[in-house]
């Protein structure tokens, strides 16, 4: 007789009592297969709801719309005149709600999919004759009386560019770039961002460019300026100068030259802070809509709702954009881009049903065999297809961009001159000027698609 077929030792035999955690472990196998199809069922259920629910919603407004005539056209949809209150989602589920929940909702949301697939989406709430009025996201500047200067400051007033010493308060440890908060001389608040060790200028160059290039476009954005700061300025607080010592000196490891750091100083903006606002709830805005498109230009890919601030002024709040690392050909967690940055979602249902259902037929777009510039601008390519770009994370306000919505943004970026993008790159302070031309060629290349794809098309 075989080893494992040895009759049983009755010295070793187990009573009835000692087998019933084997039944339980089945019973509990068994429950826990019908908890987990309870949450798919709740999951399920939850979208239909919400599906449902946006679909009524929408067709109420139109009625409602109708009965008022102009009440609608009149009013400021996208300006937040009640004080929210906030609540921040983590990343990971902001993550599963977008790529996931969401699609799927907006999937059984009949008349956005009918609408879509008729060639008529529904049209965003405050775009009338080809124009968008202020709102809390957005302001109407005029780019073509904006000098080359008034583009490098930016929303940076004279005298607001910190000075040293510096007071650390706070070491930043959320999100993929390190840095900290200060209290400059004059007692104002900043946050530093680093660049990347082995990468200088590229993370902290992309954030402050971009800054640029968004504020002349309308977008509220804080300053961000470029601020070289001697090590022997940086002073941690009382309260963190006894147990923070070890972790200052690891974030500055590595970014160090000649006893001086580099970094991206962004002013921490004035009002009552209250959260990231969510892209989802304001998706009907135009200027969010067709933020697509600038982001697109700039490959900031990182446009999830985290990126965001909404801050309570007196009687209204103000959308802001911030956190700008992942822009241009800067990847704030690895360094340069990946060449198929800004071409496919990192979780990205349509891509993979596509390329299931064509057998691998259908491609991404994007070219793996492009490579980084330079250390301190990285990657950022001149082709740009505006129509199929995406960032990280589906972004709910950019997947409902109609053509009306894209041919505005178009005109806005068209009327920047070319002074106006060497200012704006001339905020990076870049080392070498070839890396700052280098910028400016392909921001136009990559603006050039977009006025190709939406405006030459609409005239023709």
């Amino acid at each position: 007789m075989s080893r494992n077929h040895q009759a049983p030792n009755p010295k070793h035999q187990t009573s009835t009592k000692s087998q019933a955690p084997n039944v339980w472990s089945l019973e509990f196998g068994i429950w826990n297969l019908f908890g987990i199809w309870n949450l798919v069922i709740g999951i399920f259920v939850r979208c239909v709801f919400s599906g449902i629910i946006g679909m009524w919603r929408q067709v109420l407004t139109s009625l409602l719309c109708g009965a008022l005539l102009s009440g609608c056209a009149t009013s400021q949809p996208c300006r937040v005149a009640t004080k929210p209150v906030l609540r921040t989602q983590s990343i990971a589920w902001h993550l599963f709600d977008t790529a996931v929940l969401s699609q799927i909702e907006q999937g059984l949301n009949l008349v956005r999919v009918v609408r879509k697939a008729a060639g008529v989406p529904p049209p965003s709430v405050n775009l009338t004759d080809g124009q968008v009025p202020d709102s809390s996201f957005f302001t109407n500047r005029d780019l073509e009386a904006f000098s080359p200067e008034a583009v490098r400051k930016g929303p940076t007033r004279p005298g607001e560019v910190a000075e040293p010493p510096f007071v650390i308060t706070r070491l930043k440890t959320e999100g993929k770039t390190g840095g900290f908060f200060v209290t400059d001389a004059k007692g104002r608040r900043f946050l530093f961002k680093l660049d990347l060790a082995g990468f200088p200028e590229l993370g902290t160059g992309a954030e402050v460019v971009t800054s640029k290039l968004l504020y002349a476009l309308g977008y509220h954005v804080p300053s961000y300026e470029i601020v070289v700061v001697k090590v022997e300025d940086l002073q941690l607080s009382p309260e963190l100068a006894n147990d923070r010592q070890a972790e200052l000196a690891r974030l500055l490891t590595g970014r160090v030259h000649e006893g001086v750091v580099r970094v991206s100083a962004s002013r921490i903006v004035e009002g009552e802070i209250l959260g990231p606002f969510r892209f989802k709830r304001h998706r009907d805005c135009a200027e969010l809509r067709a933020l697509k498109l600038a982001y697109a230009w700039v490959n900031n890919i990182d446009a999830k709702d985290h990126n965001t601030l909404l801050v309570w002024r007196r009687d209204h709040g103000i959308g802001y954009l911030i956190d700008f690392g992942s822009s241009l050909g800067a990847d704030a967690a690895t360094g340069p881009k990946h060449p198929c940055a800004g071409w496919v979602n990192r979780v990205d249902l349509k891509e993979w049903t596509l390329a299931w259902l064509t057998l691998g037929l259908r491609k991404t777009g994007c070219d793996p065999r492009e490579t980084p510039w330079s250390p301190a601008v990285g990657l950022l390519s001149p082709r740009l297809d505006p129509i199929r770009w995406k960032p990280y994370e589906p972004n709910l306000a950019f997947e409902e961009i109609t053509k009306a919505e894209a041919r505005w943004m178009a005109a806005r970026l068209a009327r920047f001159s070319r002074a106006q993008l060497h200012a704006a790159v001339a905020a990076g302070q870049y080392h070498d000027p070839r890396d700052a031309e280098h910028l400016v060629e392909v921001l136009e290349a990559r603006r050039a698609a977009i006025v190709k794809a939406y405006l030459h098309e609409h005239h023709q």
